[in-house]
């Protein structure tokens, strides 16, 4: 029962979760609420104080608008003197101004000779100092010119030497895998011999073992019938009880899953519930009863207890016990697999699944195709009982 109270653990947490959740949102939405109602009674007061203070500037305005007025009339008569006084400085600055035009003009003119005089010598200067600058930039492009050869030259001996490495490393690898592979058709050859001597070896064993059994059979068939009955009832009752123990296993594993899905299902319909709206109670568990389906053990074949009394000498029978096949086939895996998927399934899907090769799924759906278990509908297998 570990499915249905892992299952029952998982379901109750996430409910737990889920309403901590929905608890903390109602918390969440509360706090804005509250925070904006505050918003809105500080925007009121502010507006109150605003409209206070609009009303305490318009009185204000209104009372010093003569005072204004007044100290308007005496700022336009200073501005009037102080314009006067700036027309009296303004004639006085134009006479300055050309006087220091003229001194500025004859000045320009000794300026301009002497730079006149300066600009020669520097472009005398600079025609040397270009000369010299060419020299060194000669010298130094044929130093750089000498260095890229330098490299170049290096560069070709360094791919050189590479080719030759690379060619002596296959040189040597060709030679290793010939070795090798000389190695392995050797030792393939001596394992393909002793395994040839070793299933000679088997086969004169088994001859030998073939006519010893001839013989002790011819000998003692009576006491050979006796040991072989008494080991196939006990492989019969083994059987038996490997059967009935794999049946109450399959039960008990049934209806820890058929619990499990109880779970998951309230837990699905209580978080429905909640999201709604409403306030469900967790409500009590009710297990399902499980059918329990056993599989009924075949009946072992009835074991011969009389001996015949045999005159002349049997021939030898070799009787074999029926094998039990605990493994599920390929057919059987794609036959489940098919049923689980109603809206149909391709044969490239059941690959990774089922962990087979897509020629021998496809071999394996055509034979239930053939067989009426499946249908298919272009390159789609369904269940027999779909309608497509």
């Amino acid at each position: 029962m570990g499915l249905a109270n892992e299952m029952k653990s998982l379901s109750e947490e996430m409910l737990s979760s889920f309403k901590e959740r929905v608890r903390d949102n109602q918390e969440l939405v509360a706090n804005v609420e509250k925070r904006l109602q505050q918003y809105r009674q500080e925007q009121e007061n502010t507006a109150a104080a605003l409209s206070a203070n609009a009303a305490e500037l318009k009185s204000n305005l209104a009372s010093g608008e003569k005072e204004r007025i007044s100290k308007y009339g005496q700022l336009i008569g200073s501005i009037q003197n102080d314009i006067k006084g700036i027309e009296r400085d303004v004639k006085g600055s134009k006479s300055s101004t050309n006087a220091l035009i003229n001194e500025f003009a004859k000045a320009r003119k000794v300026l301009a000779s002497d730079l006149d005089k300066f600009f020669s010598g520097e472009n005398q200067s600079r025609a040397q100092n270009e000369q010299s600058r060419m020299a060194e930039y000669e010298m130094y492009i044929g130093k750089i010119s000498d260095e890229v050869s330098s490299i170049f030259n290096y560069t070709n001996e360094m791919l050189e030497k590479f080719d030759s490495e690379h060619k002596e490393m296959t040189d040597e690898l060709r030679a290793e895998l010939s070795k090798t592979r000389n190695e392995r058709f050797e030792y393939t050859h001596a394992l393909l011999k002793s395994i040839q001597g070793r299933i000679a070896e088997i086969s004169n064993d088994n001859l030998n073992a073939a006519r010893k059994l001839r013989n002790d059979l011819n000998d003692g068939e009576a006491d050979r019938l006796k040991e072989y009955n008494a080991l196939f009832d006990r492989i019969s009752s083994e059987v038996t009880e490997l059967r009935e123990s794999i049946s109450s296993l399959l039960g008990s594993y049934s209806k820890d899953r058929s619990q499990g899905a109880d779970h998951w299902r309230q837990m699905q319909e209580e978080i429905a519930a909640i999201r709604s709206g409403g306030q469900v109670a967790t409500p009590k568990r009710v297990e399902k009863a499980v059918e329990k389906r056993e599989v009924k053990a075949e009946p072992a074949p009835a074991v011969i207890k009389g001996l015949p009394v045999f005159e002349e000498k049997a021939p030898v029978v070799n009787i074999e016990p029926p094998a039990v096949h605990d493994e599920i086939t390929l057919e059987d895996k794609i036959f489940q697999y098919i049923n689980s998927y109603h809206e149909g399934v391709k044969v490239s899907d059941m690959e990774e699944p089922l962990h087979e090769t897509r020629m021998k799924i496809g071999f394996a759906a055509k034979c239930l195709l053939d067989a009426g278990k499946v249908s298919k509908v272009e390159n789609l297998y369904y269940p027999a009982k779909k309608n497509k």
